[in-house]
């Protein structure tokens, strides 16, 4: 009986803003990866503290999580524009910029975060492991 009840439609918006915003309110998408950015900070600077990081101050954290925001972030969007809204981007080439329609790849986030480390490594000459 319980399962009967249970429908699965969850509003995608949070915290609704009023009519006439700019936005429609603060996405649970967006909460979560807000979230997410600030646990891997905060691990970061535990990490760093106890000297688990090859990581040597303050500024090298903030750099750190910095890049790794703009690799999930433009990753995620790139990745989705090229492996879903491809005839999209061909005909609208401006559409990769309209954030706030949605739309982003799991997978190319984290491919974005693979690049962003990697480069963080290579210019701190530190390895990339």
């Amino acid at each position: 009986m319980f399962l009967a009840y249970w429908v699965h439609h969850l509003d995608p918006v949070a915290i609704h803003f009023p009519d006439g915003w700019f936005l429609k309110g603060i996405h649970w998408y967006g909460l979560s990866y807000a979230t997410g950015f600030l646990i891997a900070a905060l691990l970061l600077h535990r990490w760093r503290v106890r000297q688990l990081t090859p990581l040597q101050s303050p500024q090298d954290e903030s750099n750190l999580i910095t890049a790794i925001m703009m690799g999930v972030v433009l990753g995620g969007r790139l990745g989705h524009v090229l492996l879903y809204a491809h005839e999209e981007f061909l005909a609208d080439p401006m559409m990769v910029f309209r954030v706030w329609q949605g739309g982003m790849a799991s997978h190319g986030g984290f491919l974005g975060i693979i690049l962003v480390a990697a480069w963080f490594a290579k210019t701190r000459r530190v390895s990339f492991l």
